[in-house]
């Protein structure tokens, strides 16, 4: 099994990556739970899935 098949959980940093934010900008959107987060201890994970449903949620169709 690869790596990346294993990996189910993304960190902070990994998540703004994907969504291009910065941290401060994640953290406030986690706290205003406008995108999912998994809480593991004081830890923030997130699933990839739920960043690319709130990215498709998230396009503007002109």
């Amino acid at each position: 099994m690869s790596e990346e098949t294993v990996k189910l959980l993304l960190s902070m940093d990994e998540a703004c990556r994907v969504l291009s934010l910065k941290k401060s900008t994640l953290y406030q959107m986690v706290m205003r739970r406008q995108i999912p987060v998994c809480k593991i201890g004081r830890l923030n994970r997130f699933r990839m899935e739920d960043l690319q449903v709130f990215i498709k949620e998230n396009m503007i169709h002109g």
